[in-house]
């Protein structure tokens, strides 16, 4: 699919939900946003869920629903089993 460049937000100037882990974009912080041909959708997430979203192994272009994933998170485990929290904690 096509979509555009994603633009990176200082400040939302409203509150939008995530398409990521579907928590609250909380007005005045900052978030990625791009837009979607033929689906017609603006897609929004914050910081954090945009870089899991490009680490995590998607299997095509489409954006997986809403509250898949959690804050941050691209190993798609739960909190106990997460795997990408492991790999971050390891380098630190």
């Amino acid at each position: 699919m096509e979509t555009t460049e994603t633009k990176h937000i200082k400040k939302a100037r409203k509150s939008y939900r995530c398409d990521w882990c579907y928590e609250l974009i909380e007005r005045g912080s900052s978030y990625s946003a791009w837009f979607t041909f033929g689906e017609n959708v603006t897609a929004r997430m914050h910081p954090e869920c945009y870089t899991a979203m490009l680490k995590a192994d998607l299997y095509d272009e489409e954006l997986p629903p809403p509250a898949t994933f959690r804050r941050g998170c691209w190993c798609g485990e739960n909190e106990e089993f997460c795997k990408c929290n492991k790999k971050e904690n390891e380098n630190g």
